[in-house]
This record gives structure tokens, C-alpha cells and sequence, in this order.
């Protein structure tokens, strides 16, 4: 009697582990995130540099080479290996010139990511991330404007999945519109970005 006690004492002392340990069968988080984008609009690049034709460029440059994102989304996650993303997020792309004039571009969109999470530690806690989606993007510069529904494409890594879960993520984010009243003009918002996602 006393064997077949710590037997079952030492089934349910093991079946308590395997459940701790096993991921979550679904998962529910809510994130902000900070992504930085390196693009090279030309169409936009040429406006400025002509716009500034009349003034003599001594340091640095006149084009748009950076852009900011800030976000919010959600992400719905299943065992830990598929997680789908709706998400929001507004662009800019200042552009200061001392003594002459400033400038804006800016890109609002949203839509939806499809990760799949490739675990690197026991029990699914850290995964390397690849995935793709779609956005709508509404893009603005001067007087041009501009929508589109375009591709994402991202990989990065997932850290600590089950608690508190920062991604860094690298994606190709290609965003591109011609504007309805001048066909000539490509508004293009097509960036490498680096950034992170920060799960709660």
C-alpha cells in the first residue's frame, strides 16, 4: 500500500510539472511598438531638392533617408508556434532645413501579420520569428496623397514568450501609392525597418 501511495503521489507530483511546463494551448496580448525604417523615396527626395534648388547645400543632405514608427496591436497565439497580428501604426519623416524650410511625410496604416515561431529553448519559451501580411497605406506629403494595400515581410526573434515577451523584429515593409491628380508622382514608402514589439 505504501508503494502504490508514493507512486501516485509521485504521478500527480509529475503530471503538475508536465502541465506548468507545457505552452499555453492560446494566448492573448496586447502591444505598443517602436520601429525605426531606412527608405529612399525619390520622387519625394527630388521634390525637396528641387524645392531647395535656389539655396546652397553646405553639410548633410536634402533627401529623406529615415523614418519613425510608433504602434499598437494584438496578438493571438496558439501553442506558442503560429500568432496572428492586427495591428495600427503612424510613420513620419521630418526633414528640418536651417534656415529655409521644413518638411513632412507621413504614412498611416493598418492590417495584419502571420508569424510562425520556430522554438530555440526548452518548452517553446523563446522562438525565431518569419512572417508576412498585408496594410493599407494612406501616405501624405505636401499636397500629394495617396492609399495602397501592400506586403510585409518580417523575421526576428521572440523572447521569454510566456511572460513579459519583448520581438525584435527586422522587416521589408514595401508601401508604395501614385497619386490620383499627378500619375508622375510616386509617393513611396518602401523602408527596411528595425524595432521591437513589446508584448504585455
Amino acid at each position: 500500500m505504501r508503494k502504490f501511495t508514493l507512486l501516485l503521489i509521485g504521478l500527480v507530483f509529475t503530471m503538475q510539472l508536465s502541465a506548468q511546463d507545457s505552452p499555453k494551448t492560446f494566448e492573448f496580448n496586447f502591444y505598443p511598438s517602436i520601429h525605426f525604417g531606412f527608405f529612399s523615396p525619390e520622387d519625394v527626395n527630388q521634390y525637396i531638392a528641387d524645392d531647395l534648388s535656389s539655396y546652397t547645400v553646405t553639410f548633410g543632405t536634402t533627401d529623406l533617408i529615415m523614418n519613425f514608427n510608433i504602434g499598437a496591436g494584438l496578438g493571438f497565439r496558439f501553442l506558442n508556434l503560429v500568432e496572428i497580428q492586427p495591428q495600427v501604426e503612424y510613420s513620419i519623416a521630418p526633414k528640418v532645413i536651417s534656415g529655409a524650410n521644413s518638411y513632412s511625410y507621413s504614412k498611416f496604416s493598418g492590417g495584419m501579420m502571420a508569424n510562425f515561431m520556430i522554438p530555440i529553448a526548452p518548452n517553446r519559451k523563446s522562438s525565431i520569428i518569419v512572417g508576412g501580411g498585408m496594410f493599407y497605406n494612406t501616405m501624405s506629403f505636401e499636397e500629394y496623397s495617396g492609399s495602397s494595400m501592400n506586403p510585409r515581410v518580417q523575421a526576428g526573434l521572440s523572447l521569454n514568450n510566456n511572460r513579459f515577451n519583448p520581438q525584435i523584429i527586422f522587416a521589408y515593409d514595401l508601401a508604395k501609392a501614385t497619386v490620383d491628380e499627378a500619375e508622375y508622382f510616386e509617393l513611396d514608402y518602401s523602408s527596411f525597418r528595425i524595432g521591437v514589439n513589446l508584448n504585455f
